[in-house]
């Protein structure tokens, strides 16, 4: 199980931390304390549970929930605070347990025992998430890309679901308005081929990107992905659809009007 807390008083979250490692001794715990930090943790691995202090200065902890729900559907949330008049606006959230300072054990084990979302299980090997922000992950780590345009190339491709598509039409999509023919863009796009075959590669998962001339595409059949389980009406990775599809790219909006009317109809059946 892997915690966030976040706090921005330095004591509480010492306080916190170290209650939490004695009432979940497996767990792994990890600090922030500021949103800031919360949210470049939360989009660098997947968290199972986090706790929020409700007050703090760059951004309170109701509205921090809403933003890590949508990077995470699934995580569970559980709101920490001195006031108790926040209850209410904080079970409109659908948080799984809201708890006082000072955090007692016997607490935050009854919130690890109440949590509204199942545990994930420890995810072996490539997945590729697409619902809320396109991330790629190896073994439940956040895989990095050295040039953003290679990620963003591999997000396209995954949104193909295997059509293949061109070199022009790659540039068009990475570079926009600013797309051409130049030697320079068609170098460039060279070398942000190179590196996600080679990153690919280097997982151990080079066979899920397949290039020839003039054309790219991925083998949607070797990439668990959890768009691709939600086609094949997977009632788990349907239930981490919130509206929001790979919601970095604008030109993923155009999905999102298909994804809804799916996700409809299969919650229909």
């Amino acid at each position: 199980m892997n915690i966030l807390i976040v706090d921005d008083e330095v004591t509480a979250l010492r306080d916190l931390a170290r209650v939490l490692r004695d009432a979940a001794p497996e767990a792994t715990v990890e600090t922030a304390d500021g949103a800031k930090k919360a949210l470049a943790s939360c989009r660098k691995q997947a968290f199972d549970v986090a706790f929020l202090d409700i007050t703090m200065p760059d951004k309170d902890g109701l509205t921090l929930a809403k933003e890590l729900k949508q990077l995470c559907p699934l995580l569970n949330i559980v709101m920490v605070t001195a006031y108790p008049q926040y209850a209410l606006d904080a079970m409109h959230l659908y948080v799984s347990d809201y708890i006082l300072k000072p955090a007692r054990r016997d607490e935050v084990r009854r919130a690890l025992a109440n949590l509204r979302n199942p545990i994930r299980k420890e995810r072996k090997g490539l997945f590729v998430q697409c619902f809320g922000s396109f991330e790629v992950f190896y073994d439940g780590e956040a895989v990095k890309f050295g040039r953003s345009k290679a990620k963003e190339l591999f997000a396209y491709l995954i949104d193909r679901c295997g059509a293949s598509a061109s070199n022009a039409e790659l540039r068009a999509v990475l570079w926009r308005d600013e797309a051409n023919d130049s030697e320079k863009q068609r170098k460039y796009f060279a070398l942000i081929v190179h590196e996600l075959r080679s990153r690919l590669e280097a997982l151990g998962c080079g066979d899920v990107f397949v290039q020839r001339r003039d054309s790219y595409a991925v083998v949607p059949d070797r990439i668990p992905c959890d768009y691709y389980l939600a086609l094949e009406r997977d009632a788990q990775a349907s239930g981490r659809y919130r509206g929001e599809y790979m919601s970095q790219y604008a030109w993923a909006e155009m999905r999102v009007g298909v994804l809804d009317e799916a996700m409809f109809h299969c919650a229909r059946k």
